[in-house]
Parts: structure tokens; C-alpha cells; sequence
């Protein structure tokens, strides 16, 4: 008998329904798994596969070449090559530990020092998302090695074939061209560079800066292949790829055999100088003269064309190649290495001795202080004021005309026209009560009517106190001082003053002199003016602005726009740009008075008296120009000189002007500079050797 809480037993029919029910569930999940694959493989197979494709692919920027800078006569002075790099990301190295270790790697196969390795690395100057260059023409081997490590082993490590900058002649040229190096993250953040990434190569100085639009070439692209850890597989570059296109190419008005020549000339005149004995005695002098530096240039005073521009020292644009070492670029910058990327033709002024008479003298002659025919005394010295002031020679030389006195320079005929002009200016309603105003205007902060100032303005006709404009960066002002400029100097210098005279020793002569300055260094003086007129005291210019001074002369007024780029020609050759020659300004003197400080500037070195004949008795053609020595106590005195060819040179008239600083005497080491520059433009062999240490 069964229980009677017994389960009853599970009829087979309903067994049967559940397994079939099963069956048939896999079978459509079957179906529909067949239907799946072959919908994926057959029906949309082709969209994946490119899919799948397009992931192993990866676009890589390729880096367009600059474009090359060519001198005059088309030879080039920049250029490019290819080379194969090896660079770093330090945002992509990892951590650490995996920074050490790659660190390592590249050391061992690149037979550098960790350490190189490791500053080159952590060099701030560009911004933290660019690549740092760390070795360049890296054999094809460690290039392949690279690469198929990359993500192993080298995280963060580049390896590529880029174009570099070439210079076929060293550094020959080198501050007119300047230099390249990685756009900086501040430079990123301005407009100009807007459309610029990080790592980019852009214009650091020079014509690379200049012309950076023109220079900079548009990248392409190319295609490479990756396998799933991110390692280059194969090159698949399409011929639709993109295409590097290299920038415009720039020609200079540059002659390289005149640069060249310019160049030898002025480092063999500051050997000179250096072998020249200082026979003053004093603070600053004796021994050799130093001669750290100096500058010299060509000008083609027909057209504004710098056919030719030298600044010593020099550096080497070869070395911001692939990016500056910190050890090169701390010598640059190092004061006893006396700052060789200074372009001293532009950017260093200096207080120009008497090659300023010329301005001088064109004041005294326009305003009608003199006329041609009137002589003027020349002694030994000059008493105005209490005060001497002597000539740079001591003996009595009679009376001079004012040709005369530029010819021998004569200091003391300048000083007796500074004190006519500063008493005519004093004499003027805005003359005679300009202290006072001046006095009152102190706490206001701006300076009261001034009288006209002959020289000044006369300065400031022929462009000194401004930048020429020539289309290189980097030039400075020229300082033309008079009594609204001494002003407002005081007020920003007055503090200083005050401190210093507190600081020195009572009765001193350093007290004495800066509490003058702290209470009274507003006044504008007698004094200033006769410094200013022999090219002393607070006057400043930089060789260019001396050459355009000898310009105006050369073309009887007219000044022409100087520039050191004629042309820019796109990939066809077709030019883009083209610099005519343009007049920047014309100065205020006839051209009969013109002439006339012309004669005295041919006299100069024509006439046996001339501060000058010496170094160019030798020469085939006539030269009128200028010597100047211009004190800078307690250094030792700069010097100066310029001139211009008075016969045509293959149909043109060159300026050319030469200074040193702390080179001596114009007519003994900057005379026999230009002389030797003036010898190469007509293919004759003069010697280098010290003139007469005279002016």
C-alpha cells in the first residue's frame, strides 16, 4: 500500500515537450550565432577589415625645410640636409624609474653620457610638449633598433629623419642671418605663432626671424604601419599623402667674397689693436689696447643694399642645430666672452668722437653760424666758463675753415660753434627762463617748453635718435641728448643719484659729483653741448645710423632705406617680394654745403695733413671720410672711422664704417680697417698696419 503523501509520477509526454522545447531554443540560438558570423564576415566584413586597418595606421607630421638663404649672386649661405634624429618627449617617458632606464638604453647605444643625455632632457627653453633632440646623424642601425623597441623600451623616444639647417661657409655671416631653434611655450601664447605646435622650428635671430613667414615651410604627412604594442611595422605612404613643401627662399644683398673680406679685415684689425701698445698712462690704461669688440659694415648708399655686415665676436649658427648645448649657450651669454650674438652694427650704440663733426659741422654751416669762407681759431685749448677744454692736439694750428677743421679735426673749432648755438638757444624767450621752468616743472614730471637746440635737431634731421628700420630685429635707438632728454633721464635716474652720493665717502669727489646730480642733474649746461659737438658726453650711435650719416653726404641729402634682404622667391622661382630701394629720409642742408664738408672729408685722407692719409695713400681711388676716438673713461678710448669712395666701384658708391671698441685712436686701428675694405672692393693688396695715433 503507497503513502499517502507520495509525489505521482511525471507523465513521459511532459518530458518529452520540455527536451523538445530545449532543442529547438539551441537550434535557434544556432541560427542566429550562423547568421550573426555570416552578417559580420560576409555582409559588413569589408567596413571592418578597413576599420581594423585604419587602427594599425598612424599619421605622422612630416617636417618641411626651411627655406635657403642665398647671398647676392645666388650662392647659398644656408641651406639644408637631411639627417636622421633621435629625440625625447618627457611627457611620454613614464614614470621615473622607466625615465632612468630608457635614460640608460640611450646612453649605451647611443655612446653618450647619461648625464648629456639627461641635460639635454630637462632643457627648458622649449615647451614641456616638444620633442628634445639628443642625437642627430644617428647610424641607420640604432634608427631600426629604435624602432622596432619603441614601446619597450623607449617610451617617449622619437626617431626620425628631419631636415636640418646647413651653413656652407661656418659662421661667415652669421649675425645677419642668425639662427633657428624649438618655438619656446611662451612663444606658442603670442599671434604670430598661432598656427604653430610645440616642437616647431622657427626663427630665433637675424633673417631666420625676420623673414619667418617666408622661411617656414608647410609640413605633409606620412603613414606607417604599427603593430598592437605601437611599434613601426612599415612605411605605407600614399601617393595622395600630403607633401612637405620647403619655405620660400630668401636672397640676401649680401656678397659673400665683400663679407668675407669685411670679416678678415676687422678681426685682423682687432689683432692688431691688441698688439698695439697704449703708451696713456692712468686708470684704465696702459699695456695693449683690449679690443674686445667691434663691427664693421658695407653700404651701397646708392640703393640702402648692406652689401656686406660683421659684429666680433661671432658665434656659430651650427651649434643651435638640433638644439644649443647649455655649455655653448652659457659661453655665449658669459660677460667675459663679451656677448657674441650682439649684431653691434644695430644693436650696440656708442658714443661716436668726431666722425659726429660731420653733423656738426652741416648745423653750423645750415643754421649760418659759419659760412664756407670763414675761418675760425684752433689753438691748443679753449676757456669757457671756468671750465678748459682741450684739442686732441696741443699746439696752436692758426684758423681753420670748417673743411679744414674736419680735415684735421680740430676740437677746438667745434667747441667755439657749440657756444655760439647754445648762446643763440639761450638768448630765445623759451631760452632764457628755461631753468626756472624747468626747476618748477619738477614735481609736475614733464618737462617745459624748450628753446630750439641746433645741434639736436640737426641730429635728429639726419635719423639719430631713431632706428633705421632695417629689416633685421634687434636694433636700438641712437640717444640724441639736449635739455627735454637730460630731463626727463634725471627723473628716472634721480633716485639712483641720491642713494649713490649718500653711500659715498663725505668730501669725496664720487660725493661731490652725485649730489650735483641728485639736485641739480635736470640742467642742461654750456658743457653738454661743447661734449656733444666732437661726438662726446651723452650722444649715442650705432655704426649703422654713423654710416647713413656718411650716406646723407655721398647723395648731397637723401638717405636710402637700408636692408639686408633683396628678394624672396616662392618654390617657381617667381619672386614674392622685392625690396626696392626707398628713400627714408632727406636732411635739411644744401647741396653746396654738402660738398663742402665733403672736401674736408677727401681731405682727410687725400692730404698729407688729413688725420687719415696714411692708411689710404696706398689706395687707387679716392676715399673721403672721417676718423673718430671717442673717450669712455676708464676705458680705453673707442675707435671710429668712416668713408665712402668718391670714384664709382662697378658704377656704385659704398659707405663703409669700422669701429672697435677700445681700440685705440680712428686714424691707428679703424682707418686701416675700412682701408683694407676699401682695397678688396678693387682687387688691390694693401698691408694692414697702424696708423698714426692721432684722432
Amino acid at each position: 500500500m503507497q503513502p499517502t503523501n507520495a509525489r505521482p509520477p511525471i507523465p513521459r509526454e511532459s518530458t518529452a515537450l520540455r527536451l523538445t522545447f530545449l532543442g529547438a531554443l539551441v537550434a535557434a540560438l544556432f541560427v542566429l550565432l550562423v547568421g550573426r558570423l555570416w552578417f559580420l564576415q560576409v555582409m559588413t566584413g569589408d567596413r571592418f577589415a578597413t576599420r581594423a586597418e585604419d587602427q594599425s595606421i598612424r599619421t605622422i607630421e612630416v617636417e618641411a625645410p626651411r627655406g635657403d638663404i642665398l647671398d647676392r649672386n645666388g650662392l647659398p649661405i644656408v641651406d639644408n640636409r637631411f639627417a636622421q634624429v633621435v629625440s625625447v618627449r618627457p611627457d611620454q617617458m613614464g614614470d621615473e624609474e622607466t625615465q632612468r632606464e630608457t635614460i640608460l638604453e640611450l646612453s649605451r647605444i647611443l655612446n653618450m653620457p647619461p648625464d648629456e643625455i639627461t641635460a639635454r632632457i630637462e632643457d627648458d627653453r622649449a615647451g614641456p610638449f616638444a620633442n628634445r633632440p639628443i642625437a642627430i646623424d644617428v647610424p641607420d642601425d640604432v634608427i631600426f633598433y629604435i624602432h622596432q623597441n619603441s614601446a619597450t623600451r623607449f617610451p617617449g623616444v622619437i626617431a626620425e629623419r628631419i631636415p636640418l639647417r646647413e651653413y656652407p661657409h661656418g659662421d661667415l655671416a652669421a649675425h645677419v642671418i642668425g639662427y633657428t631653434g624649438q618655438i619656446s611655450a611662451e612663444e606658442l601664447e603670442q599671434p604670430e605663432y598661432a598656427d604653430y605646435d610645440p616642437g616647431d622650428i622657427i626663427g630665433w635671430a637675424g633673417v631666420e626671424r625676420t623673414y619667418e613667414d617666408h622661411l617656414q615651410g608647410t609640413p605633409g604627412e606620412r603613414r606607417v604601419r604599427v603593430n598592437s604594442r605601437g611599434e613601426i611595422i612599415e612605411d605605407v605612404t600614399g601617393p595622395d599623402a600630403p607633401q612637405a613643401m620647403p619655405g620660400d627662399t630668401v636672397q640676401l644683398t649680401l656678397d659673400l667674397e665683400v663679407q668675407q673680406v669685411v670679416e678678415d679685415a676687422l678681426a685682423r684689425g682687432i689683432d692688431l689693436a691688441r698688439e698695439t701698445n697704449d703708451s696713456e698712462s692712468g686708470v684704465g690704461r696702459g699695456g695693449t689696447f683690449e679690443a674686445p669688440a667691434g663691427a664693421a659694415l658695407v653700404l651701397d648708399a646708392d640703393t640702402g643694399e648692406v652689401v656686406a655686415m660683421a659684429s666680433y665676436p661671432t658665434f656659430e649658427p651650427e651649434q643651435f642645430v638640433g638644439g644649443v648645448s647649455q655649455d655653448y649657450w652659457d659661453w655665449l651669454q658669459a660677460e667675459e666672452s663679451h656677448f657674441p650674438l650682439i649684431n653691434r652694427v644695430i644693436a650696440g650704440t656708442y658714443p661716436p668722437g668726431s666722425v659726429y663733426k660731420i653733423v656738426s659741422s652741416a648745423a653750423a654751416l645750415a643754421y649760418e653760424f659759419v659760412e664756407q669762407d670763414d675761418y675760425i681759431a684752433c689753438p691748443g685749448s679753449y676757456e669757457w666758463g671756468g671750465n678748459t677744454y682741450n684739442n686732441w692736439h696741443p699746439e696752436d694750428e692758426g684758423s681753420l675753415n670748417i673743411a679744414e677743421a674736419l680735415m684735421r679735426s680740430c676740437d677746438t673749432v667745434y667747441y667755439a660753434l657749440a657756444r655760439q648755438m647754445f648762446g643763440a638757444e639761450a638768448s630765445t624767450e623759451a631760452g632764457e627762463g628755461y631753468n626756472e621752468r624747468a626747476y618748477e616743472a619738477i614735481e609736475s614730471g614733464e618737462a617745459p617748453e624748450i628753446p630750439f637746440e641746433y645741434m639736436s635737431e640737426m641730429s635728429r634731421e639726419f635719423g639719430l635718435d631713431s632706428p633705421t628700420g632695417i629689416d633685421l630685429p634687434g636694433e636700438r635707438d641712437g640717444v640724441v641728448p639736449g635739455r627735454e632728454w637730460r630731463f626727463d633721464y634725471w627723473l628716472d635716474a634721480k633716485e639712483n643719484y641720491c642713494v649713490q652720493a649718500q653711500a659715498a665717502a663725505p668730501g669725496s669727489y664720487a660725493s661731490q659729483l652725485y649730489t650735483e646730480l641728485c639736485n641739480e642733474g635736470w640742467l642742461w649746461r654750456g658743457g653738454d653741448l661743447v661734449n656733444m659737438s666732437i661726438g662726446q658726453g651723452d650722444l649715442q650711435m650705432s655704426p649703422l645710423q654713423v654710416a647713413n650719416m656718411f650716406a646723407a653726404v655721398a647723395n648731397r641729402g637723401p638717405v636710402m632705406q637700408p636692408h639686408v634682404v633683396r628678394a624672396v622667391f616662392d618654390s617657381s622661382d617667381q619672386p614674392v617680394l622685392v625690396n626696392e630701394p626707398t628713400e627714408l629720409h632727406s636732411v635739411p642742408v644744401s647741396s653746396e654745403d654738402l660738398a663742402f664738408i665733403e672736401q674736408g672729408l677727401r681731405m682727410v685722407t687725400q692730404d698729407e695733413d688729413g688725420t687719415a692719409y696714411r692708411p689710404f695713400s696706398d689706395l687707387t681711388i679716392p676715399i673721403a671720410g672721417k676718423t673718430g676716438t671717442a673717450e669712455n673713461k676708464p676705458r680705453q678710448p673707442y675707435a671710429w672711422f668712416g668713408g665712402y669712395n668718391l670714384e664709382p666701384i662697378g658704377g656704385q658708391t659704398y659707405v663703409v664704417v669700422s669701429f672697435v671698441e677700445e681700440g685705440g685712436s680712428g686714424s691707428g686701428i679703424a682707418a686701416p680697417i675700412v682701408a683694407q675694405i676699401f682695397a678688396g672692393l678693387t682687387n688691390q693688396q694693401v698691408e694692414l698696419e697702424a696708423g698714426e695715433f692721432t684722432e
